[in-house]
């Protein structure tokens, strides 16, 4: 539903990077329009896919209309409210041929569903522990399928400690039922915060830190990150700027953790400076 558009060879388009592979390939991209406020993708792809070209950014824009029988001829484009609805006398008409949507990105989980894998309603893909195992025994789930990824580089991470805990998992044969724990400990996103991966942890089994990722749900400027233990604040790092393209961590200290008395939920929040 979210929709950005470019125009170019003449075009018009959503995907910054798009726009850059069609600049390439010859097309002149018109403009990139995105029906939010903020962008959806890293800054540096703005700044190396479209200010790198003078290709212009549209926020708060969408398509109201498409052009052409045969073909396409034109699009029009219009400014956006709060509510997402097109605010009349806005209009721009845009003469082109071509015109690419882009849509965001979701988890493919059928194979998960199928094995009555527990899913987090946020992010599409599986809950999971500090290991990145799910519910069910000895299934592990990382990279995009957990969640949608901005850098390879959590990919890999992530792959990683999902192979490295399956491995342990085969090779002592033992899963949840033989490290029954009463320290497994709900994390919670609130104020702000849209998810966290893992959702939970299980302090016993941590093996040493655990990074906590997550994204927040809308741009916050010189606001604090902040990690609770039940009601005592354990992590206040401020941040300029947070936007929802943009993936954010916490550490979550084992030793911490383990000498925390009582220890019932951990809180991932945003508060103001």
């Amino acid at each position: 539903e979210i929709l950005r558009c470019l125009v170019g060879s003449e075009m018009c388009i959503r995907d910054r990077i798009m726009a850059r592979r069609m600049t390439f390939e010859g097309a002149e991209v018109k403009v990139v329009a995105e029906v939010m406020p903020y962008s959806g993708g890293l800054k540096r792809n703005i700044v190396q896919c479209l200010d790198d070209y003078d290709i212009p950014l549209l926020l708060s824009h969408t398509v109201i209309d498409i052009e052409g029988k045969d073909r396409l001829t034109g699009v029009v484009i219009a400014e956006v409210g709060p509510d997402r609805k097109p605010i009349p006398g806005t209009e721009v008409h845009y003469d082109c041929d071509t015109l690419l949507l882009s849509c965001g990105l979701i988890p493919e989980n059928e194979l998960s569903k199928q094995a009555d894998v527990a899913m987090n309603p946020v992010t599409n893909g599986p809950l999971v522990d500090e290991s990145l195992e799910t519910n069910i025994d000895g299934v592990f789930a990382c990279g995009n399928v957990l969640h949608v990824h901005d850098l390879v580089d959590y990919v890999s991470e992530e792959a990683a400690t999902a192979g490295k805990n399956a491995a342990l998992y085969v090779k002592n044969n033992c899963g949840k039922d033989a490290q029954k724990s009463d320290k497994v400990v709900e994390i919670k996103a609130i104020d702000g915060v849209r998810y966290t991966v893992p959702s939970v942890v299980n302090v016993d089994r941590m093996d040493g830190d655990s990074i906590v990722r997550f994204r927040v749900g809308d741009v916050y400027k010189n606001h604090y990150v902040s990690v609770y233990l039940n009601d005592e604040r354990i992590l206040h790092r401020k941040k300029q700027v947070m936007a929802p393209g943009e993936m954010e961590n916490v550490v979550l200290k084992k030793d911490q953790l383990a000498a925390f008395d009582g220890l019932n939920t951990i809180t991932v929040k945003l508060e103001e400076a």
